[in-house]
């Protein structure tokens, strides 16, 4: 595979990916309710999952999709005992593009696997909230040669079949993800040489829903002394869109979605005197007030944009259940990183 067919792949990689918007998994057979994910999850003495909603229990053979409503779709896979449960949501916005650097040829390398000791297994920190560090397989180490210095780097195993390294180097936290980057390896036997190709640094899968992909960091030593200026450095959105996007949950009262399009400590500010809230306060006040509301909609007037932040006026018109109407004129400020909304300044009116 050459390098555009690579990217290419990578494009349709991440455009699906960015559809999962919830999973778990399913064992033993007690009942299970997964986050994010309607309904109880089983499975039977026979070994077949079943799901539970509105009183109503069927089975779910793998690879069957089941509905959830509000166009979120779950789908299961596996079988004895064991079941991993994704829900799809199609509507999700996916990145524009994947900023990268310049494809360079200067590092293409060969590496070699050397044999680890058997059954290896490392502490690795997990991007989980809290954190977390797991135990996991570390059947290999890389040997890549750079600019005359040996490096040998762990080469770790988070799900059969794939083989990653996760690593950091001097562009982190500036250029690239301060989390490192991934090069996803064959598998191969202790003693092969391989290519390794950091044009093929890839972007782990937690930038696209740090909730659901909680990603491995690299193992201790996993570091490279210099600047990998190769590979992927960050997910490229249309953020004007996604604001829009943002909006129309609030609409229509899709508050899970709306949250999910934030980061974990993101927070809003209104000129209303009361100094910052939660993304989770903001959004539970919204919901609690709009039992008396019939519709409400976001006409936006204008938006200027630049890397990271959009500026928006809007107005939004507002239909009571006791026929009363008015309209609330806003500018809005909002703040992004790495494709989620950290910060919303919202200056309004008074209705009007």
């Amino acid at each position: 595979m050459n390098h555009e067919e690579w990217r290419r792949a990578r494009r349709d990689e991440i455009a699906d990916k960015v559809k999962v918007v919830a999973k778990g998994t399913v064992t033993g057979h007690e009942t299970r309710v997964l986050p994010g994910i309607p309904g109880e999850w089983r499975i039977t003495e026979t070994g077949a999952l079943t799901h539970t909603a509105d009183g109503v229990t069927r089975e779910v053979p793998s690879g069957s999709p089941v509905e959830l409503g509000t166009g979120r779709i779950a789908l299961a896979g596996g079988a004895d005992g064991f079941y991993g449960v994704v829900v799809r949501d199609d509507a999700v916005l996916a990145p524009s593009g994947i900023d990268t650097y310049p494809y360079d040829p200067a590092w293409v390398f060969e590496g070699e696997f050397r044999a680890a000791p058997d059954g290896r297994r490392l502490d690795v920190e997990h991007l989980t909230s809290p954190r977390t560090t797991d135990s996991v397989l570390a059947p290999v180490d890389l040997v890549v040669t750079i600019n005359g210095t040996e490096h040998v780097l762990h080469v770790i195993e988070t799900m059969p079949g794939q083989r990653l390294v996760v690593f950091t180097d001097e562009t982190n936290g500036t250029e690239t993800p301060a989390i490192g980057r991934w090069l996803v390896l064959p598998l191969l036997e202790p003693g092969s040489r391989l290519t390794v190709d950091f044009n093929q640094a890839s972007l782990s899968h937690h930038h696209l829903a740090p909730a659901v992909f909680t990603c491995p960091l690299s193992p201790p030593g996993n570091h490279l002394p210099m600047r990998v200026e190769a590979g992927e450095r960050a997910l490229v959105y249309d953020l004007k869109e996604k604001t829009v996007t943002y909006l129309r949950h609030l609409e229509n009262r899709e508050w899970d979605a709306a949250r999910a399009m934030c980061s974990e400590n993101a927070t809003v500010w209104h000129n209303d005197g009361k100094g910052d809230s939660t993304i989770q306060e903001n959004i539970d006040g919204m919901a609690a007030k709009v039992g008396p509301i019939s519709s409400m909609r976001y006409d936006v007037t204008r938006q200027f944009d630049q890397p990271g932040e959009v500026l928006q006026q809007h107005v939004v018109k507002v239909v009571m259940k006791d026929g009363a109407v008015f309209q609330v004129d806003a500018a809005v400020y909002f703040r992004f990183e790495e494709g989620l909304i950290t910060r919303i300044e919202e200056y309004a009116g008074l209705p009007g």
